[in-house]
């Protein structure tokens, strides 16, 4: 960006964490970023540069197991930028820095320390063990131009020599430079060899212990937040090597932290060098109450590592100075892109945004529990039940013509179908007896082609039907919602799993349906005018459960012969037909004659009421056990 979004210069102020500034250069960082080659290629591309530099960085930050220096020896092991100097004499213990490993070249020109993917370096002092510490961090301080920025991490003796290693690329180039120039006070001149190297990691009791130290001064519990600010060169750290942006130490950080501050809200990491932070990924599930994250001023360079964060609610979010925010010219497209993953955000590096515009349900609001079906009206939920029970018992048959008196004379019908999202034809039952009368109106743009696909009368409706693959249907898997319901007219849909019987198939294939149905009265019952039905294939959830009961029992009237449901009351009857019913009650629901006949009078000898409040009751275990005595 042209101009920085926010600095994040307050943590202190809005936290009160604890931190210690270790100095105005640390932040620095070389802009002349080159990749090592025997000979430079001028049409090299700048793609194929950023692509080395991130393989290199990925090559020494993944491949943990790897050991990055030495053992016993000075040298063994350690990375040179430029071939294997072993052969010029680089493992001699006492002699001065070879030519070769971390120099331009070995033909007497001036020598220069190369960077490295990373901006970590080693320094070997040879015969340093033999010279007490201090003595030599004040020579090589009066060397460096802000010695307050010299910090030397995992200090140790490596046989006679003294080993470290420093986290600024012009601190060593410094250091590099010294080599042979600083006569000590025995006369010997102090020989220095520095090239980049990480330092073998080694992750035990005792190094997390003194994270939980340094961890234990940086913690504030009034506001829940942990200051990790630089986190290598705390004094609790300064002889090991805990550097974050290794994912081996990052993440026993994390565990650390979920560990003895579960509950944390707010975490700093910044100035860290933090290159990709995929090892940030467990953050959501080990501190799910992070709400506050600084990664400022590290080394992420693309927007989508963020992805890696997403499962965080973070409300206060700090990414300036990394090279990713220099890529965006345009501070709304920037604020767009970090909304995208962090929809909550309302203040990124250090500014108030707009409040985000959200339509997830606050916690305190619970959503109502869900039901199977929706009456809008009581009273039409008997008709609804009774006609959906005729129409798919017929169309499940093996003589789908009665379904003539569900349709009215002028009815309409239409077919589409579609396959569900992420699934083709190549990885599911294929849809093709369905896809030749698809009357998509996405894809059928031809009006004749739309009005020869669109069935309208009942003759020309129940011809179509007849023609669909034979059917059997799940009703317990129904689902129907009646949106509008009176005496005349209603709307409703029904959704539910059938298997397709037939058409070649080894084992039935499940489909998924919707029907959505207009219906009018007419002469003593209902019929249908208006039907549109979508098929597809079921899903892998919709499978699990179809068929796994048998569908409920609704004994049909022996006087109802067609799908229609007669309206108003029923007629008077006389006794043998009541008889008559009651011996049919009986036989179909189970019960025994004395229940049967109870049912029927409660309802006023309404045989289709009857059997729908039986079944419902049945369901429920409303029926006593006594009812199925004979």
């Amino acid at each position: 960006m042209s101009k920085k979004f926010g600095k994040n210069k307050n943590w202190n102020n809005h936290y009160d964490a604890r931190n210690k500034n270790f100095g105005a250069n640390d932040n620095e960082r070389s802009e002349n970023i080159r990749r090592v080659s025997f000979k430079q290629n001028n049409r090299t591309n700048r793609k194929q540069k950023q692509r080395d530099w991130d393989f290199a960085i990925k090559s020494h930050l993944d491949d943990e197991d790897i050991p990055m220096t030495g053992g016993s020896s000075g040298s063994q092991g350690n990375f040179h930028p430029i071939g294997n100097n072993r052969r010029r004499g680089g493992n001699r213990v006492h002699s001065p820095a070879p030519r070769g490993g971390g120099h331009a070249g070995n033909t007497g020109k001036t020598r220069k320390l190369l960077e490295g993917p990373t901006s970590w370096y080693k320094v070997t002092i040879f015969s340093g063990a033999l010279y007490d510490k201090q003595d030599l961090l004040r020579i090589l301080l009066g060397q460096l131009e802000h010695p307050e920025s010299f910090i030397p991490i995992n200090w140790r003796n490596n046989g006679p020599d003294a080993v470290f290693f420093v986290d600024d690329f012009k601190i060593a180039t410094k250091i590099f430079n010294s080599d042979k120039k600083i006569v000590l006070p025995d006369g010997r001149r102090l020989g220095v060899r520095v090239f980049h190297a990480l330092p073998q990691i080694e992750i035990n009791d005792r190094l997390k212990e003194k994270m939980k130290l340094a961890m234990a001064k940086r913690y504030n519990p009034a506001t829940k937040a942990l200051d990790l600010t630089k986190f290598h060169v705390d004094a609790e750290l300064q002889d090991v090597f805990c550097a974050l942006f290794r994912a081996i130490i990052m993440n026993a950080a994390i565990d650390v932290i979920a560990e003895n501050i579960p509950d944390l809200e707010a975490l700093n990491l910044c100035q860290n060098r933090l290159y990709v932070i995929d090892h940030l990924s467990n953050l959501a599930k080990k501190l799910p109450n992070l709400k506050i994250l600084h990664i400022g001023n590290n080394e992420i360079r693309d927007i989508r590592s963020l992805d890696k964060l997403k499962g965080l609610q973070l409300v206060d979010l700090v990414l300036d100075g990394n090279p990713l925010c220099d890529k965006f010219k345009d501070q709304s497209v920037y604020v767009s892109e970090v909304r995208k993953r962090f929809p909550k955000v309302i203040k990124l590096d250090g500014v108030d945004l707009p409040p985000p515009i959200v339509f997830d349900v606050t916690e305190e609001c619970k959503l109502p529990p869900t039901n199977q079906t929706f009456l809008c009206n009581d009273a039409g939920g008997d008709i609804v039940r009774v006609f959906l029970k005729q129409y798919f018992e017929i169309y499940d048959s093996n003589n789908r013509q009665p379904l003539l008196q569900a349709y009215h004379e002028n009815g309409m019908f239409s077919m589409t179908m579609g396959y569900p999202h992420g699934l083709t034809q190549k990885n599911s039952p294929p849809l093709n007896w369905y896809q030749l009368d698809n009357r998509n109106l996405l894809r059928v743009q031809n009006p004749e082609r739309r009005n020869k696909l669109l069935k309208q009368g009942q003759l020309s409706i129940v011809s179509f039907l007849a023609e669909m693959p034979k059917t059997q249907h799940d009703m317990n898997s129904f689902k129907v919602d009646l949106s509008f319901f009176t005496p005349q007219f209603f709307m409703l849909n029904v959704s539910g799993i059938f298997k397709e019987i037939g058409g070649g198939f080894k084992t039935p294939p499940l489909r998924a349906f919707t029907r959505a149905l207009i219906i009018v009265a007419a002469n003593s019952g209902f019929c249908i005018i208006n039907e549109a039905i979508y098929i597809t294939n079921a899903t892998d959830e919709q499978a699990k459960d179809a068929f796994k009961m048998p569908n409920p029992i609704i004994p049909t009237s022996p006087q109802v012969s067609s799908p229609t449901v007669p309206a108003g009351s029923p007629p008077e009857l006389d006794d043998a037909t009541k008889q008559q019913m009651v011996h049919t009650m009986a036989q179909q629901s189970g019960m025994n004659l004395d229940f049967s006949t109870k049912c029927l009078q409660e309802t006023n000898w309404d045989f289709q009421r009857a059997v729908v409040i039986f079944t419902e009751l049945h369901k429920q275990g409303g029926i006593p056990p006594e009812a199925f005595v004979k």
